[in-house]
């Protein structure tokens, strides 16, 4: 109860400049707004789904063919999971500034390579699809 007390005192004192009073109530927020995004992935229709499978896949063709290290490649896989770059850090035992620096250099390399073909990879996608589901 006396911890509740002090949050509100802190937060009667705020000027209003900030909209949350800690970083761990922001953590929480964020992990709420997570939950919630996940949840409405699940109400997807079939044509949102058929959408969501091959920008998956162009990703991982973009990904695969722009020589990131295995480093750049695990920062990549963990921020477009949806991690924080404080949560990468936390993970791979470095700071946020680290993984934003490694994530900089990664997006370099993944601009060049899209430059470089920007198709490459939907003709094949198209080609699995119709031998999945037949000629008609």
């Amino acid at each position: 109860m006396k911890r509740d007390v002090q949050e509100f005192v802190i937060a009667s004192e705020r000027t209003g400049e900030y909209p949350f009073t800690r970083e761990d109530s922001f953590e929480r927020k964020l992990r709420r707004h997570r939950r919630r995004q996940q949840a409405l992935a699940e109400h997807r229709s079939p044509q949102q789904e058929a959408i969501a499978y091959l920008e998956r896949v162009e990703i991982e063709q973009v990904l695969n063919r722009a020589g990131l290290t295995p480093n750049q490649r695990a920062v990549c896989d963990r921020y477009l999971g949806g991690w924080t770059l404080q949560e990468i850090g936390a993970q791979l035992g470095v700071t946020k500034q680290a993984v934003a620096k490694t994530l900089k250099f990664a997006i370099v390399k993944l601009r060049r390579a899209w430059y470089r073909n920007p198709y490459y990879g939907l003709a094949e996608v198209y080609r699995q699809e119709i031998s999945r589901y037949g000629k008609r």
